[in-house]
Parts: structure tokens; sequence; C-alpha cells
């Protein structure tokens, strides 16, 4: 799909923000939801799971709290821990979800300062704990869970930047 100009705006602001590059916001954007604004996925299975026994979050309507919205497919919950406080459809504004995408993205990094790994980039790690968590990521072996997110990401960046030019 190709880039919307007006993504390219805000991923521009946020690079800037939260100090990333706007082509990873705007390559994170085509894997996560191929720039559909309107992108939601239900995950019954993290309800099950994580969120139905859970006191803050069992009186809650499943299919808001245990899916993802947006260009940047945020979990509702992860939106919450990063200060988010509105109702799910909020997440599908452009400015609200790449916002928040990049603070999570600025977040797994920071966290990695103390991570003494040679064989992976931080980078990479950073990028496979937005998908897939920071939980065994990386694992004992020191690899990372979500490797073949972070090699999608990685080619969607190379398309994305013959496609967009530079923040004004």
């Amino acid at each position: 799909m190709p880039i919307n100009e007006a993504h390219a705006k805000i991923c521009c602001m946020m690079a800037k923000k939260f100090r990333l590059d706007k082509l990873l916001l705007l390559a994170m954007i085509q894997v996560e939801s191929a720039g559909d604004e309107k992108a939601y996925r239900f995950e019954p299975e993290f309800w099950q799971k994580y969120l139905a026994n859970n006191p803050e979050w069992m009186d809650r309507n499943p299919k808001e709290v245990s899916a993802s919205y947006g260009l940047m497919q945020l979990m509702y919950t992860t939106a919450a821990m990063l200060g988010f406080t509105g109702d799910g459809a909020l997440l599908y504004d452009p400015v609200i979800n790449i916002e928040l995408g990049a603070k999570l993205l600025r977040r797994n990094l920071d966290q990695l300062k103390d991570i003494k790994n040679k064989k992976l980039w931080p980078m990479d790690i950073a990028i496979a704990r937005y998908n897939g968590g920071t939980w065994r990521n990386p694992d004992k072996a020191g690899d990372l869970r979500m490797q073949d997110y972070v090699d999608l990401v990685k080619a969607a960046y190379w398309k994305v930047r013959k496609e967009v030019r530079e923040c004004d």
C-alpha cells in the first residue's frame, strides 16, 4: 500500500519527539496494518489467558481491552500501560496511535541500556519486543522470539525508504 502523506507527517513529528527513525515507524505501520487506520484484531486467547480473571480487566468488554487497534496495532492494555485512558475507539486516531507506538518503541530501546547481548542489535530487540513483549525476548540463548517479525519490518523499511522523503 502506498505511504499516506498525513501518516508520514505524523511519523516525522513522533520520530523527533521520541528520537526515532521516521522510516522505521512507517515500516512498522506497513507491517502492522498495511496503513489501515481502522485495522482491528480481537485476541480472544489473550483475554482468556491474561485478562478474564484479572480484577483490573474482568469487568471490561473483552472485544475492547483484548484487541489491537489502528495503524500500529496497539493492544489496548499496552496503550493503557503507556498512560492511555480513553476508550478503544480513540486508538484509531492516527496521532494518538502513532504517538503511543513510538512511545512503546522508545521505551523498549531505553530498557535495553543494561542488556549485554553481543549477537543482537538493540533496535532488533526493541522491534521484537514491540510485537512479542519483553518476556524471554531475547531468550536464554540470546535469540529473539520474534525474529520473523523483525525481518518483515526491516524489509518494509527498505521499501519505505525508496518512497518517502526526509522530514521537513
